[in-house]
């Protein structure tokens, strides 16, 4: 049975949003092919930023981030959600991942080299939706912000492969996104 946990970076992680109707949509699609699904809502839980170096690196003692840990620990993929704010994920996702990397989580620190990371195993799906059309965001902006997101988080951390899917011009309702919803939901039915 594969492990799947879907992480909704939007900061308002209301029913209305089109993050949580993709969540949900990639949940049902994934739960049908018999896959044990969990999800985190990081705008129902808003933390802090991390505002000295001495947070990183010392263990976490908030239960929502020891919960997430471990939440990290039994998937076997890891989703991400989210609506791409001035070019890059929302800030409270950044955060979200700072907490949670916390006390060396993410990362073996090495003496020398490149740290090595520690939830290597894991492939992932990151989900953008962007007001902008898709296209010109990969190709105009060249997706620096979700590539560094990619590469400088989840792949530092051992996470791989990493697929990347871009929905433009979702500034909407959910009702008005079906065919956006349907495709997610078929991503989930592959836990892919």
């Amino acid at each position: 049975m594969k492990h799947v946990l879907i992480i909704n970076g939007n900061p308002d992680p209301s029913p209305e949003r089109l993050s949580s109707a993709l969540a949900k949509a990639y949940r049902e699609g994934a739960e049908s092919r018999g896959c044990l699904v969990r999800q985190i809502n990081v705008g129902a839980w808003m933390v802090p930023p991390l505002t000295h170096a001495s947070e990183f690196l010392a263990d976490p003692t908030d239960k929502h981030v020891i919960e997430a840990q471990g939440a990290f620990l039994a998937a076997d993929h890891i989703v991400f959600i989210f609506p791409l704010w001035l070019g890059a994920p929302p800030s409270a996702l950044k955060a979200f991942m700072e907490r949670v990397a916390c006390g060396s989580f993410l990362l073996e620190t090495r003496p020398r080299g490149f740290p090595k990371g520690r939830l290597k195993g894991r492939s992932a799906r990151v989900i953008v939706t962007m007001g902008m059309p898709a296209l010109a965001y990969r190709l105009f902006y060249r997706a620096h912000g979700v590539k560094a997101f990619n590469r400088s988080i989840l792949g530092i951390a051992g996470i791989g492969p990493i697929a990347t899917t871009y929905f433009g011009g979702t500034d909407i309702a959910p009702s008005r996104c079906t065919t956006t919803i349907d495709t997610v939901h078929k991503l989930g039915e592959k836990a892919a």
